[in-house]
């Protein structure tokens, strides 16, 4: 199985895809929703809240972790 890479995942506003799959967001901290963001995992669960630019980074490897997971497997 290939290894799936960062440069294959793309921002439609808050959500990363892979290709037209879904895989994680961005959503707004409710107590800061203007500065402070939280990845919002697949099965609903929040991170920690952190800057935009941290909860970007943090939705990829998120993301790229459930992609390429079953890979790891093999």
């Amino acid at each position: 199985m290939r290894i799936v890479g960062a440069r294959e995942l793309d921002w439609k506003g808050d959500w990363l895809y892979f290709g037209q799959r879904k895989l994680v967001r961005i959503v707004p901290d409710e107590k800061y929703p203007t500065v402070m963001w939280r990845v919002e995992r697949p099965d609903g669960t929040l991170t920690d809240m952190v800057n935009r630019a941290r909860a970007k980074d943090a939705a990829i490897t998120i993301g790229l972790k459930l992609l390429n997971s079953s890979a790891e497997a093999a």
